[in-house]
């Protein structure tokens, strides 16, 4: 059932949830909107008829709405979580890839890395954390869809994220910082 358009449909709005991700100010609702990010990429790919991403979407997927469930109770996911994950995503790429597919490159170690990373990114509790820790994967990511050819709209949804993300740190990190210790000065300077 490949059908190009909803595939392409599908993509844009999941870059749209990944970039909103980014500007939310709650740990649960960041989770929350990469879970939608997921649905509409397995949809996309579902559309393309690419089904390794698939079924790694899948396991991201169980992945983040496992760490949205812990984050919904106020809890840290375990870390056996975050080492279940990644093992769940290197062996189902090597039962697809070698053993089915048979279509193994070393460069899916780039391919690989990230989705190793989000396993203990998204664990974190902490926003502020993620948001500066997000690069790291989201520039491999850019690297990989670049090196192995992969459609444009692929590696712009990725480096549209990596925006986002770098936009997000300003927003919430640094200029917001300035902007309280502005106020902090004017508060100081009224007083005196």
């Amino acid at each position: 059932m490949e059908n190009e358009v909803l595939a392409l449909i599908a993509s844009f709005l999941a870059m749209v949830m990944v970039v909103i991700s980014y500007f939310v100010k709650i740990k649960k609702l960041y989770l929350f909107f990469q879970l939608m990010c997921v649905i509409f990429l397995i949809v996309s790919y579902f559309f393309s008829v690419e089904f390794f991403a698939m079924v790694g979407l899948s396991i991201g997927f169980c992945r983040t709405l496992t760490f949205y469930c812990y984050e919904s109770k106020g809890k840290e996911a375990p870390m056996a979580c975050s080492f279940i994950f990644s093992a769940a995503t290197i062996a189902s790429y090597f039962i697809v890839n070698y053993g089915i597919l048979k279509t193994a490159n070393p460069v899916d170690i780039l391919c690989l890395l990230p989705l190793v990373m989000y396993a203990f990114i998204f664990r974190i509790r902490n926003l502020k954390l993620v948001r500066f820790m997000m690069p790291v994967p989201t520039t491999i990511a850019i690297l990989y869809n670049v090196v192995s050819h992969a459609p444009v709209f692929a590696a712009l949804s990725y480096a549209f994220e990596l925006a986002a993300n770098i936009l997000s740190i300003l927003k919430y990190h640094v200029f917001h910082q300035e902007k309280k210790s502005e106020t902090v000065e004017e508060n100081i300077n009224e007083n005196s």
